[in-house]
């Protein structure tokens, strides 16, 4: 997670490695970031050796670990300018740093890809050292967890995600012999909606929610759901009306017609919704309804086609391809029409969620593998600017966690 605010944000300055003190808003935004973490259960706490890492890990754990290589960007001669004042002055510096990875910033610190090594570096070091099921918090900085975010958001010529807002939590989740991102930018601690989701929507930008449904009993099976038509179970109905009460209702809600996603728009529609056709999931052919172990005893040659040898073949035979559902589901986003206030809510299913997310990246991961599928009722938002999409945060399921 990014450490909460400090004074050097508010006041718009670049302060890498320069120690400094939390603003205000920061030493309050303590309080709630450690009523909710304080029962998570983590194996180890850890925090860059800078001030106000240290401090945010403090505020849910007496234990914190000192690890260098976690720190803030080393900015060079920038460090302690003001971020207009760089701009001003060495602007053509500053994007030649961005767009060759290569220049150092601010001339004596660490170029982008040095920043993105060390950071890839420590935190694959840090899950080769983890035991199974340990859960490990870090306490870092924007630039670092930017770094770490470009191998699983990369844009092309632009950032395509926002910057991790102060005390946003991401995760990270080791899987399928690889680290795949379950979360970006959650601040669920400090309300339903975001500070960078209120800051796009004040602009005048239109933001879509996309919402994953509730759990249904194929889910706890582990079978493998599609165009399957099931119902929400007992658990996947309290976790929709948790949602509901949580982020409130809208005007303007989509949902795919299945009835796992139907029910669950149910519980955020304010007028009712609107059923979409191309909302639905992947469509898994003769592999619906089935779980994995019994897809890999009847087709193990596909699955390994498919899953190893990074071949996008249709699901079940008679299926789709990922490919297939990234384009129906991309193309249904975009024809969405927007209401005058509050955000676009649209609800669907975690694959072709996950391949929206990562369609709007550089990726080539033909199955978006690099993404941990959203949780049930998770909301995800973007924002829809004159650049393009923009992803302000992933699969935050912060109301779920009452009910745990």
């Amino acid at each position: 997670m990014r450490h909460a605010e400090s004074q050097a944000n508010l006041d718009g300055m670049w302060n890498g490695r320069t120690d400094g003190p939390l603003s205000e808003a920061g030493e309050s935004s303590l309080e709630a970031l450690g009523r909710r973490l304080s029962s998570w259960k983590f194996d180890a706490v850890i925090s860059s050796p800078l001030s106000r890492a240290r401090k945010t890990a403090e505020a849910f754990t007496r234990e914190v670990q000192i690890e260098e290589d976690f720190t803030e960007v080393d900015l060079g001669v920038w460090e302690g300018m003001l971020y207009t004042e760089v701009q001003e002055k060495h602007g053509d510096q500053l994007q030649a740093a961005i767009e060759t990875r290569t220049l150092r910033m601010g001339g004596t610190g660490e170029s982008l890809n040095e920043v993105g090594e060390r950071a890839l570096n420590a935190v694959d070091r840090l899950f080769a050292r983890m035991g199974d099921s340990e859960r490990v918090a870090v306490v870092t900085h924007g630039g670092f967890l930017q770094a770490v975010l470009h191998r699983h958001l990369a844009g092309d010529d632009r950032r395509v995600h926002a910057f991790t807002a102060n005390t946003g939590i991401i995760r990270l989740v080791h899987q399928f012999g690889r680290i795949r991102l379950a979360s970006f930018n959650d601040t669920g601690h400090l309300g339903p909606r975001s500070p960078v989701v209120d800051a796009h929507m004040a602009a005048g930008d239109k933001v879509i929610t996309l919402i994953r449904h509730g759990q249904t009993k194929a889910n706890l099976e582990r079978r493998w759901q599609g165009r399957g038509d099931w119902d929400l179970d007992e658990t996947g109905r309290r976790q929709a009306a948790a949602l509901g009460h949580w982020y409130g209702r809208h005007p303007t809600v989509y949902t795919s017609p299945l009835k796992r996603a139907a029910s669950t728009a149910q519980h955020v529609a304010l007028n009712g919704v609107v059923a979409v056709e191309d909302f639905m999931e992947i469509h898994m052919g003769e592999w619906e309804g089935m779980t994995t172990e019994e897809i890999a005893k009847k087709w193990a040659a596909d699955m390994e086609k498919i899953y190893r040898d990074g071949m996008d073949l249709p699901r079940g035979t008679t299926g789709e391809t990922w490919a297939q559902l990234t384009q129906r589901f991309a193309a249904a986003i975009t024809a969405l029409e927007h209401g005058d206030s509050g955000p676009t809510v649209a609800v669907a299913h975690g694959g072709a969620i996950r391949s929206y997310i990562s369609s709007l990246t550089k990726t080539n991961d033909t199955h978006s593998e690099s993404l941990f599928t959203p949780a049930n009722t998770s909301l995800t938002h973007v924002a829809i600017t004159e650049q393009g999409p923009e992803i302000l945060d992933y699969s935050v399921s912060t109301h779920l966690e009452a009910l745990q």
